[in-house]
């Protein structure tokens, strides 16, 4: 796993290097600004006599800046620096990098007011350096630094930010102002929060990580806890040679209602597809025939009336005593007497439970319900039902911070909470946050849901602990889009095309 880290915990990392470890920060900007440099390189190498204008803060990203602009210039490239204040106002390593720049007579010019921006060459760089602001910022920016940003924004040339876009706060997902609109960016050690989620990632282009020399160990600090999931942590169930249908977990399927008898269908049919031995689903009588049309190797079981309206019906209790993990939700109706029926069974219910759609619009309504830790549940959420679950939080605020509301909430109530989003990410009891790194905009598309809500379910039900269910599943869930759209269009993709993938996807991880 990777780890993705606030501006707090970077400062931290980078002190107890400098201060502990007693690496000096000086040669730490030395190798964060070879690092961009190496990046930079490789995208001038076929361009006759490239030109580079270099936009340098006062901090220690503006000192970054410096360091590339060095090596830029030891390279023969003609480099151009735009320095956004004023000389007095470089301090400390910054200031070290800035003398070497100025004392092997680099162009340098400084930038102070709106009028200085119009006196730069008109003649088109070939590639812009952004190393105005760093992680640092908090907040929209204005005055002047906003000038320079929308000046470079309409420069029209590729550009390549320094650590982090310049506008964005690396702490959140959100774009609270103008921003550097980045083709790529060169961050150092780890990723930050707004490299990863949108709409903040729009602006980050391509993202790249520079080893600056900050030890492994200082790194992978268990204080951070939010986490990129990658390939090799990803692992399925053992299915032994002698395994059978009973061995290999029991699913219960409580979805559907007239009109939605396609949610029923994906659940119980991705449930099966993910290996869960036996599938039953409860469906209103009404709808039966149609389900048992459409699902051939799951079993239905009917219930009396034409929606989910009495926990206690002797199907129903058949079901949830049969089964060894529940789903509940997809497409179930929102009628009262459905939503009191559904808080019935989950406040009964002892096994595992994978909480979607309509169950999680109950909750809502019944928030008294999440009072007791419930380690065995997994809640899959959008952000629009996530933001419902959330009492008193306005929508601008949970834009702004959904990604430490879901570990906190997750904290909170003692459960698995998968937030479907751009990524995905699970929050684990204990707080730690694993992000999703599969998955497209083929996802945004009715019914992919109810796929990954059967997913997680037969993981669970062959013996896989919630937290560990919940991340298989939506990393494989997002990696059969990705190896559907390699072929195909994220325009076209039906929730049912993911089981086409499928196959592939588990036989990759099978067989590494």
């Amino acid at each position: 796993m990777i780890k993705i880290v606030t501006s707090q915990e970077m400062r931290q990392m980078d002190r107890y290097t400098i201060e502990t470890l007693g690496i000096p920060g000086v040669v730490l900007m030395e190798n964060a600004g070879r690092g961009v440099y190496l990046v930079i390189e490789k995208l001038i190498e076929q361009v006759d006599d490239p030109c580079v204008y270099l936009f340098c803060g006062k901090g220690n990203n503006g000192g970054d800046g410096f360091v590339i602009a060095r090596y830029l210039w030891e390279k023969g490239v003609e480099v151009h620096v735009f320095v956004a204040g004023d000389a007095r106002d470089l301090k400390g390593d910054a200031k070290i990098n800035f003398d070497v720049i100025r004392n092997l007579k680099l162009p340098i010019k400084f930038l102070k007011q709106k009028a200085d921006l119009k006196k730069i060459s008109s003649h088109k760089p070939h590639l812009i350096v952004d190393a105005l602001l760093g992680t640092g910022i908090t907040g929209a920016v204005h005055g002047f630094m906003m000038e320079v940003i929308s000046f470079i924004n309409r420069m029209d040339c590729a550009v390549v930010a320094v650590d982090v876009p310049s506008g964005l706060n690396s702490d959140l997902p959100a774009i609270e102002s103008e921003t550097i609109q980045a083709d790529i960016t060169v961050t150092m050690a780890l990723p930050k929060i707004c490299h990863v989620f949108y709409p903040a990632k729009e602006n980050v282009g391509d993202l790249y990580i520079a080893d600056i020399g900050i030890p492994p160990e200082v790194k992978s600090s268990p204080d951070v806890r939010i986490q990129m999931i990658e390939k090799s942590d990803i692992f399925l169930p053992h299915r032994p040679e002698n395994a059978h249908k009973y061995s290999c977990g029991k699913v219960a399927v409580l979805a559907g209602s007239a009109g939605y008898s396609g949610a029923a269908t994906l659940t119980s049919e991705a449930a099966m597809r993910m290996g869960a031995g036996l599938v039953m689903l409860g469906i209103p009588e009404d709808l039966n025939p149609i389900l048992e049309m459409k699902l051939t190797e799951v079993i239905t079981r009917p219930y009396a009336g034409s929606q989910l309206n009495n926990a206690q019906d002797p199907v129903i209790q058949e079901l949830l005593n049969w089964c060894d993990v529940l789903a509940i939700g997809p497409g179930l109706g929102r009628s009262s007497a459905t939503l009191q029926a559904v808080i019935q069974i989950l406040q009964k219910i002892r096994k595992p439970v994978v909480i979607d759609a309509d169950a999680l619009f109950a909750l809502s309504h019944y928030p008294e319900t999440l009072k007791k830790p419930r380690p065995n549940w997994v809640l899959t959420p959008h952000h629009g039902e996530f933001l419902r679950l959330l009492e008193n939080t306005v929508k601008t605020k949970f834009e702004q911070q959904f990604v430490s509301l879901s570990g906190q909430y997750a904290q909170d109530h003692g459960l698995n909470l998968l937030l479907k989003g751009a990524p995905s990410l699970v929050a684990a009891p204990d707080g730690q946050i694993y992000v999703n790194p599969t998955g497209n905009s083929g996802l945004a598309s009715g019914g992919t849901g109810d796929v990954l809500t059967g997913f997680v379910a037969a993981l669970l039900a062959q013996g896989m602990e919630p937290g560990a269910a919940a991340i298989t599943a939506n990393y494989i869930h997002g990696k059969c889009a990705d190896d559907l759209v390699m072929e195909g269009s994220e325009y076209s993709l039906l929730a049912s095309d993911l089981f086409l993938s499928l196959d592939r996807v588990l036989h990759d991880h099978l067989t590494t």
